[in-house]
């Protein structure tokens, strides 16, 4: 086992096709290549060497021989060489890594570079496998929910394996205790919602004699489409019958979402500096007992708790997701993924070797490596009682946690034995595995626009913009209006052709 800090592996693969960022795809020699098969054949003999490289943002990856790394390698019988890496230098690496053509076994594309021309071109150009035709192989890769692997596509075809997270994993994180002491119950609907935000803003939530509380705390980082399915808008995009399709800011139940929003903020029941405020202060907002409401993922709620408690041993926060309001119930998914893996024909140079790769992802997430990931070492992490797995208190699975969120497939929970959670842990995956049931999904996820890829970030300030002048007033609905008009003026209307093209295209290749 090695930590290292470069690619090991260093394959050259060429490129006809050129990328884009400033990159081309540089065709290259055949250097290295018997070097290349001397490892693979050493490898047959033993323990498969795996090169692999992730983004890590902890403090510090694991010092190697570490135990837990030990147990992952003998199970999977391979040999690792790991390239951690820092969120930013990994992105600025990748581009140069396909240009370059050297490779690790597997590369984990970030969700929003998907759709990047490098990525794009080099998927297009043949730099790596396709892997559809051997999932069936695979007990774990292929029980991974059919629409996650659809929204990761290339041209109707399946190239990666994602790194899943729920598809409607956001949600209302809210003091509990402040709706308790105000003798409320959770909201269902839009309209309780409202009442609710009035209270945590007027009616002294803390019960300490003070008006320093408000109701809900935004940031300009955030989707501002939250509200949009509870109104009856589409997930970005929606495909009519006849194959066209429209935007959601095109529709007047998105409008009637941005009016909501509207009215929060005239109202006084959400935070007047939402458009400059970052992270750190839109967190500290709830933690510090300012604001009763957050919106972000399920997965938060419980680090924002331990993050009040610090200051206030009796703060209690729980979360929901659905609002109805005379529709349906809705909410939006997302892609279902953190990124996703691709694999090299540069580095993976046969079919037998890919499936060894495969293998090593499937085995990772197996019962076994599952309750190593979940719950850690049995005996120092935790015990089994009554068959269940049961944390042995102030021990830390920052070990486990540190090759679990970089290279699990699945989350280990699914696999791992049954366990004892806390209350907000449980109500974590009950709550997006609910959510499952009425998830509405962006079509075009998979789908390539061109015109988007070339200038739709240009165009989605205009949208931002707008949407930002109209909730503080600056603009009125007439005002929303022309600027939806602009967009689709000056590419929205193209985009829209063009994702229906796409999407003609990808059904008629399956």
């Amino acid at each position: 086992m090695r930590i290292i800090k470069g690619i090991k592996k260093k394959r050259k693969f060429g490129l006809l096709t050129s990328a884009v960022l400033g990159f081309s795809l540089l065709a290259a020699g055949c250097s290295g290549e018997e070097a290349s098969k001397s490892e693979k054949e050493s490898a047959d003999k033993g323990p498969f060497k795996l090169s692999l490289m992730f983004n890590f943002d902890g403090v510090e990856f694991p010092k190697e021989d570490n135990e837990v790394q030990k147990i992952i390698e003998k199970v999977t019988n391979t040999d690792l060489e790991l390239t951690p890496l820092p969120g930013t230098a990994f992105e600025e690496r990748l581009p140069v890594m396909v240009a370059s053509g050297e490779f690790p076994d597997a590369v984990p594309i970030p969700r929003r570079h998907q759709q990047y021309p490098y990525v794009l071109n080099a998927v297009q150009g043949g730099v790596f496998w396709e892997i559809g035709p051997y999932l069936d192989k695979f007990p774990n890769l292929s029980k991974i929910n059919k629409q996650i692997y659809e929204n990761i596509e290339y041209d109707g075809k399946t190239y990666g394996v994602p790194r899943v997270r729920p598809m409607a994993r956001r949600v209302f994180i809210y003091r509990q205790d402040w709706l308790q002491n105000l003798g409320m119950e959770e909201p269902k609907t839009i309209e309780e919602f409202h009442k609710m935000l009035r209270a945590f803003t007027f009616d002294d939530p803390d019960k300490n004699g003070k008006d320093d509380t408000y109701g809900i705390v935004m940031n300009q980082g955030q989707p501002f489409n939250y509200y949009a399915p509870f109104f009856g808008a589409p997930n970005k995009w929606e495909v009519t019958k006849d194959g066209k399709f429209v935007r959601d800011v095109t529709t007047d139940e998105f409008f009637e979402s941005i009016k909501f929003q509207k009215q929060l903020y005239d109202e006084g029941l959400m935070n007047k500096d939402f458009t400059v405020i970052d992270r750190p202060e839109w967190t500290a907002a709830v933690e510090t007992g300012q604001a009763g409401v957050q919106i972000d993922t399920s997965n938060s709620t419980i680090n924002i708790q331990n993050g009040a408690q610090k200051s206030n041993p009796n703060a209690k926060f729980s979360m929901f997701s659905i609002l109805e309001n005379g529709k349906s119930k809705r909410i939006f998914a997302e892609g279902g993924h953190n990124g996703f893996f691709l694999f090299p024909k540069a580095s993976i140079e046969t079919e037998e070797e890919l499936l060894k790769v495969l293998g090593f992802f499937d085995d990772l997430a197996g019962e076994e490596l599952s309750n190593l990931l979940a719950w850690g070492i049995e005996g120092e992490h935790y015990n089994v009682v009554n068959g269940k797995a049961e944390r042995i208190p102030d021990t830390s699975l920052d070990v486990p946690g540190a090759y679990g969120g970089p290279l699990a497939t699945l989350p280990p929970l699914d696999n791992a034995m049954e366990g004892t959670l806390t209350e907000l842990g449980q109500l974590e995956i009950d709550l997006t595995k609910e959510n499952e049931k009425y998830m509405v999904s962006d079509p075009t996820l998979a789908l390539v626009s061109d015109t988007y890829l070339e200038m739709g970030e240009q165009l989605e300030v205009i949208l931002n913009d707008a949407h930002v002048k109209y909730i503080m007033g600056e603009i009125d609905e007439k005002g929303w209006k022309a600027a939806v008009e602009e967009w689709k003026s000056r590419g929205g209307d193209k985009i829209a052709k063009e994702y229906e093209e796409a999407h003609k295209t990808a059904k008629a290749k399956k």
